[in-house]
């Protein structure tokens, strides 16, 4: 089992949940893969994960999309 770990200073449970599927989907894109599929109890934060509306968090969305758009091509 392979674990990460990042400082992330003072946050909010909803950035930290954000960042743990961030760190996840980076992870998992980054292994030779065919699917990825990820389990959560927090379904508002997988949600806000790939959601186009503007909010702080928004970092998280660009990063992901980020690896997700190279993960499909």
């Amino acid at each position: 089992m392979l674990f990460s770990k990042a400082s992330a200073g003072q946050t909010t449970a909803l950035d930290a949940e954000l960042f743990v599927i961030r760190l996840g989907i980076n992870k998992a894109a980054s292994m030779n893969i065919e699917c990825i599929i990820l389990i959560t109890d927090s379904l508002g934060s997988a949600q806000k994960t790939v959601d186009s509306f503007m909010y702080s968090e928004q970092a998280h969305l660009l990063a992901v999309c980020f690896v997700l758009r190279s993960f499909f091509l």
